[in-house]
C-alpha cells in the first residue's frame, strides 16, 4: 500500500505541504489545470526548484508561490464562507477521495474559526484561511496526494513557536487560536522560536488527514521531497519533508470518529447508522449523553478502517446536523475469525469461528438464525442457543 508521511522539520503551512508533494512527484501543472477547470480563477500557482547556491534553501529544494491577480490572495472576493467552499469542492469534478478529504479539512477549519470567534459555523467568513491561496493549498494538496496514490497519510509531531503573531485580526498569541483548536488531541513540540511555525491551514491539513505518527511503521522509502517556507529562521531549516512510502497492510489500525448531537430525531440517527455500516464503517454506536444547559443528546461513535475517516465524515456531515467531528487513530487487537457452518437440530446455520487463547468459540450469525427460524417455525433463541458452542484448547496437554 502507498502512503505519504510528513516530517515537519520546523513547521508546516499549506504552501510548504504542497511544495513537498510536488517535489515528491505530483505534477503542479495538472493540479493547477484541475483547479481552473473547476472554476477557481484569480490565482497564479508558481512552483520552482530553488538553486542550491541560495544559502537559505540549502536544506530544502522547493517553494510554491500562490499569488492573486488582485494581490496576494487577500482581496474581498477571496473571502468565502464555508457553504461557498463546499459547493466549489462538490461541483468541481475532482477525484472522489480528493474531494472528500478537502471537504473534511475545510469543515474542521470552519469549526475551529467559529469556536474562536464565538459565532455559528454558517457565519464564518474566512480571511487568510478561506482566501484563494488556502483553497489552492487544501484542494491542491488533496489532488497531489491522489496523483501519488496515497492511501494513507502519516505525520510526525507538529512544531509551534512562542510570542505573538500579526494577522488580519491584529496581534494574537502564537500559535494562533484557530491553530490551537486544530491541534487539540495531537502531539505537539513547542520550540523557543518567535515565529508562526504551523499555520491554521497547515494544521488543518495534517490533523485532518494524518492517521498518526509514522514512527515504527513497517515501510520502504520510495522517494523524499521537501517544501520550503518563505521565512528565514536562524534556528534551522524552515522546511517540511514528505516521504513516499510502500507499507505493509496496516494490521489492527483503525480510526475513531465521534460527534455529539442534540437536535436529531431517532429516525434520522437510525438511518445514518445504517448507511454508515452499509458504506464500510466497522462499527457504529449511539450513546445517550447530557450536553450543555442540561439538554439530552446522543454521542455518535464510529470505528473505521484506516483511511476511511474522511469518506465517512463526509457522509456524517451530509446525513446529520453536526458541524464538527472528532477523529483520532487507534490500534485494535483482533482475534482470528472465519466463517463456518454448524449443524443444529433445526438445520445448518452460519456462525463465526473465533480463535480464543483457550479454545475455539462458535457464535451464531443473527440473520442466518432468523431465516432458519422463519423456515422451521422454531424459536429464534433456541436456534441461537443450539448453534453456540465452545471447544476448549488441548494444546500443551
Amino acid at each position: 500500500m502507498s502512503a505519504v508521511a510528513f516530517e515537519p522539520v520546523m513547521g508546516a503551512s499549506g504552501d510548504m505541504i504542497l511544495g513537498a508533494l510536488f517535489d515528491l512527484g505530483a505534477d503542479p501543472e495538472v493540479v493547477e489545470a484541475q483547479l481552473r477547470a473547476a472554476g477557481l480563477n484569480g490565482f497564479s500557482l508558481r512552483f520552482f526548484q530553488t538553486s542550491p547556491a541560495i544559502s537559505r534553501i540549502q536544506y530544502g529544494r522547493c517553494e510554491v508561490s500562490i499569488e492573486s491577480e488582485h494581490g496576494h490572495g487577500h482581496n474581498h472576493e477571496a473571502h468565502r464562507g464555508l457553504d461557498h467552499i463546499v459547493a466549489f469542492i462538490r461541483n468541481g469534478h475532482f477525484p472522489i477521495r480528493a474531494a472528500q478529504r478537502a471537504e473534511v479539512i475545510f469543515q474542521r477549519l470552519a469549526v475551529a474559526e467559529a469556536a474562536v470567534h464565538g459565532i455559528p459555523v454558517q457565519e464564518v467568513h474566512f480571511h487568510e484561511v478561506g482566501a484563494t491561496d488556502a483553497i489552492v493549498d487544501v484542494v491542491g494538496t488533496c489532488l497531489a496526494l491522489e496523483q501519488l496514490g496515497a492511501d494513507h497519510v502519516f505525520c510526525a509531531p507538529l512544531k509551534v513557536g512562542i510570542g505573538t503573531i500579526h494577522c488580519a485580526h491584529g496581534i494574537l498569541p502564537n500559535p494562533a487560536p484557530a491553530t490551537v483548536r486544530l491541534l487539540e488531541g495531537f502531539q505537539v513540540i513547542k520550540l523557543s522560536i518567535e515565529a508562526e511555525l504551523t499555520t491554521p491551514t497547515g494544521a488543518a491539513i495534517l490533523t485532518s488527514l494524518s492517521q498518526g505518527d509514522w514512527d515504527g511503521l513497517n515501510s520502504r522509502w520510495i522517494k523524499v521531497g521537501s517544501g520550503h517556507g518563505t521565512k528565514v529562521l536562524p534556528e534551522g531549516p524552515n522546511i517540511i519533508r514528505a516521504y513516499l512510502l510502500e507499507t505493509a497492510p496496516l494490521q489492527g489500525m483503525a480510526e475513531i470518529l465521534e460527534t455529539d448531537l442534540d437536535d436529531e430525531t431517532p429516525e434520522v440517527l437510525a438511518l445514518l447508522a445504517e448507511n454508515l455500516l452499509k458504506t464500510g464503517a466497522l462499527d457504529v454506536s449511539l450513546c445517550p449523553i447530557q450536553m450543555k444547559k442540561g439538554r439530552p443528546g446522543v454521542r455518535l461513535t464510529i470505528v473505521a478502517q484506516s483511511g476511511d475517516a474522511a469518506r465517512l465524515a463526509n457522509l456524517i456531515f451530509t446525513g446529520s446536523s453536526t458541524i464538527g467531528i472528532r477523529t483520532w487513530p487507534v490500534r485494535r487487537f483482533l482475534l482470528p475469525r472465519t466463517a463456518a457452518m454448524v449443524s443444529t437440530p433445526y438445520g445448518e446455520v452460519a456462525v463465526k469461528r473465533i480463535e480464543r487463547p483457550d479454545g475455539i468459540e462458535f457464535t451464531p450469525e443473527y440473520e442466518a438464525c432468523r431465516k432458519l427460524a422463519d423456515k422451521t417455525g422454531a424459536e429464534l433463541r433456541q436456534i441461537m442457543h443450539a448453534a453456540r458452542r465452545f471447544e476448549k484448547s488441548t494444546a500443551g496437554n
